[in-house]
């Protein structure tokens, strides 16, 4: 990976700590999006020391927040994007909503991401873009109006599940959109792994589970893999498993229609663009 240029989101801890690691280790030029900044700046120190790789840099950036993601696209000078991971994410447990007026798991897995890659559009070529989903997505079904309601009781869990499935279809989108630069678009799942969000978010799980989970080394290999290895050139809009491509639903009553998949895309191209009012959460 040698004068490559890799951008990673989430890139403090977890997943996104080791895919960023395993880059360095490669040789590649770094990109941590971090929000911490004290957390990120412990992040490169750490990747630096280990890889002994110095073109690790950290960038300040709330994936959660539009006007975060433009200062950094603005500002970003780097010529091109090799890579393109979107590995941030969260699992809160109460409703919270941005300051654009959009539920916090619906910016941070979704639109979020969604502005980031069309910002960098123009630099990927031959590029590889990588969506860290869950498995927890194979639970639920697409439905916008619900994904994007503000109405009943909060069901983090269900949020994050459904706003992952989003993103395994946002990579099927956004590979036939970059498809004429050469940029492949695949999304993965980790596995259960022993990350810092799960431990946070989950704690009864953690509790019984932990001993038994992947380590995050483990859990990243496949989403590391999918940026570095050869045999991926061609291979795009794939959702993929401990490096293999496994199917998108596991039962008949997930699959959404192609209306629904249209309307997340809307959704994402709408709520992306700069507004002086932030929309309300309701569609």
């Amino acid at each position: 990976m040698e004068d490559k240029i890799c951008i990673v989101t989430g890139a403090n801890s977890g997943l996104g700590l080791e895919v960023a690691r395993g880059l360095a280790a490669r040789d590649a030029t770094v990109h941590l999006l971090c929000r911490n900044a004290e957390r990120g700046a412990v992040a490169q120190q750490s990747i630096v020391a280990e890889t002994a790789n110095p073109e690790v840099h950290l960038h300040v950036v709330d994936i959660s927040s539009l006007p975060s993601i433009r200062k950094f696209a603005a500002a970003f000078g780097a010529p091109r994007v090799d890579a393109l991971i979107h590995n941030a994410g969260l699992l809160p447990l109460e409703r919270q909503l941005t300051d654009e007026g959009l539920e916090l798991t619906v910016a941070t897995h979704l639109v979020g991401p969604y502005l980031l890659t069309q910002l960098l559009r123009p630099r990927l070529e031959q590029a590889r873009v990588v969506w860290v989903s869950s498995g927890g997505m194979y639970t639920k079904r697409l439905n916008v109006d619900v994904m994007m309601s503000d109405q009943g009781r909060y069901d983090g869990v269900a949020a994050y599940a459904m706003t992952k499935r989003g993103q395994v279809i946002l990579s099927e989108l956004l590979s036939v959109e970059l498809a004429d630069s050469g940029t492949v678009v695949n999304a993965m799942h980790p596995g259960w792994a022993a990350t810092a969000g799960v431990e946070r978010s989950l704690p009864r799980f953690w509790k019984m589970m932990h001993n038994r989970l992947r380590t995050p080394a483990e859990g990243a290999d496949t989403a590391l893999w999918l940026a570095v290895a050869k045999r991926i050139e061609g291979q795009t809009g794939k959702f993929w498993f401990d490096r293999s491509p496994v199917p998108t639903h596991l039962t008949p009553w997930t699959q959404e229609d192609e209306a629904e998949r249209r309307r997340l895309w809307q959704m994402c191209e709408a709520r992306s663009r700069p507004s002086p009012n932030p929309p309300t959460v309701s569609p």
